[in-house]
């Protein structure tokens, strides 16, 4: 990839981000509902793509496949995903790392030349946290030097981008307060690595992201992450005795909706849920959520669940067998509503809501949402576990 290119990209990224200009103001108008794809969870893609109006895409800086299959990208793949970005605007790209950190991902370029995709900056990178952060880095890269597994892991160009990462969500637990978590990520840092890395990867991912996500866009799990964070112990360190933000929901429905194995088959999917009104009641309903309209909330749900169960059985799905072959749960509820005496939705699938932590932060971001400034959202499941055949 041209460096000059990516060098000119580094100095605007670094002068918006002097000026002020923040992510949400730089994306535009995005198509309600906004949700986000989670890092490693690309079995997801398309079907997440679908139930969206827009979509927060992540791009990391390492080789991987970004389109949900196995094998390399292939220009055409890149291409046609362009073509289908430009034509229904339902993917909106974000980059992770400053752009000379992708010079050598070559299959990302024509992405990145064609809507100069902006940096994900996170909130709170003033100087208090710019402190923490470098604290973090010179702990975490401390042990490293005492890990034959982590030395050899980092000797890729992804290997080192991960650890990054890993140090990023490090800092933003101890920001937010959740230090039980973070102490468990560096207990097992040596001893167990796999281990660590894949509980702070699920902890940053259900925990930290929905707090800070600048763009407020509704977080998407596959249940293997839910049940994943269970088996790792991440459910010790939560407890019902109060709620508290970003758990503090309740349980909506659950449905059986399509599971497209191509872009051909998402296209298709995309234009029958646009003729059912699908976007509109699901964003009227989020809407509800946000406002804490009970009415509303009580009938969005039942329209949504009507126009999931007349899709189930739509003839014109069941007869394309290209790309559809099965159907999938999904499950919706609210985060960040503050309903006393619920379990949450997450607690409903075994995650209890956050008890207390010693973060003012946190404490200060609750208060904000009970008064309305930060708005709750919707987070979906996608169970594909037990899948459906058409």
């Amino acid at each position: 990839m041209d460096s000059d290119f990516l060098k000119e990209y580094d100095a605007r990224e670094i002068e918006a981000f002097k000026e002020g200009f923040s992510i949400d103001k730089r994306v535009g108008k995005l198509k309600s509902p906004i949700s986000y794809v989670i890092p490693g969870s690309l079995d997801l893609i398309w079907s997440q793509i679908a139930f969206s109006g827009t979509v927060i895409f992540p791009l990391h800086p390492y080789s991987e496949n970004i389109l949900g299959k196995k094998g390399p990208n292939s220009k055409e793949e890149i291409s046609d995903l362009i073509q289908f970005v430009k034509e229904t605007k339902k993917i909106q790209f974000v980059l992770t790392d400053f752009p000379t950190k992708y010079e050598s991902l070559e299959y990302l370029e024509p992405i990145l030349e064609e809507f100069l995709p902006p940096g994900y900056m996170r909130p709170g990178e003033d100087k208090k946290y710019c402190k923490l952060e470098s604290i973090c880095n010179a702990e975490v890269r401390h042990l490293i030097k005492f890990s034959p597994e982590w030395k050899l892991s980092m000797v890729t160009p992804k290997g080192r981008a991960l650890m990054t990462s890993h140090i990023r969500s490090y800092t933003v637990l101890r920001h937010l307060g959740f230090n039980d978590i973070a102490d468990t990520f560096i207990d097992h840092f040596l001893t167990d690595p796999d281990f660590s890395e894949d509980y702070i990867t699920n902890a940053y991912n259900l925990l930290c992201h929905p707090i800070i996500d600048p763009l407020k866009a509704n977080p998407s799990f596959s249940s293997y992450t839910i049940d994943n964070a269970k088996s790792l112990g991440l459910n010790a360190h939560f407890s019902t005795k109060r709620s508290a933000f970003p758990e503090v929901g309740s349980y909506l429905m659950k449905k059986c909706t399509h599971y497209p194995e191509s872009l051909n088959a998402c296209k298709m999917l995309i234009d029958r849920y646009e003729e059912n009104d699908l976007y509109s009641t699901f964003s009227a309903l989020n809407d509800g959520v946000v406002d804490r309209n009970d009415t509303c909330i009580n009938q969005k749900k039942n329209d949504l669940q009507m126009i999931l169960d007349n899709l189930w059985n739509d003839s014109t799905i069941r007869q394309n067998a290209t790309g559809y072959y099965y159907g999938i749960n999904i499950a919706c509820g609210m985060i960040g509503y503050c309903l006393l005496g619920t379990p949450g939705f997450l607690g409903t699938l075994g995650l209890s809501a956050v008890d207390s932590t010693n973060s003012m932060y946190l404490d200060q971001f609750s208060e904000l949402i009970s008064k309305k400034v930060a708005s709750p959202y919707i987070a979906t499941i996608y169970d594909f576990k037990k899948k459906y055949s058409l």
